[in-house]
């Protein structure tokens, strides 16, 4: 995927949602409050895996849900 947004794969002319990295990856900035942010560290350390993973399959998990 080149520089396409995630809105412009949608046909909608959005702005970017974050930073572009390489092979299509968009880095995207969040922010929690801190006691949801303490409870998603004790979560991926539980878990032995990265925030990022968590945070990965949470999403991938709602995509796949049928709107």
């Amino acid at each position: 995927m080149e520089s396409t947004t995630i809105a412009s794969l949608m046909n909608e002319s959005l702005p970017s949602p974050g930073r572009e990295g390489s092979d299509g990856v968009v880095e995207i900035g969040l922010l929690l409050p801190a006691n949801r942010a303490a409870a998603l560290l004790r979560l991926a350390r539980d878990r032995r895996e990265s925030v990022g993973q968590v945070l990965r399959r949470l999403i991938e998990r709602e995509l796949a849900q049928p709107v």
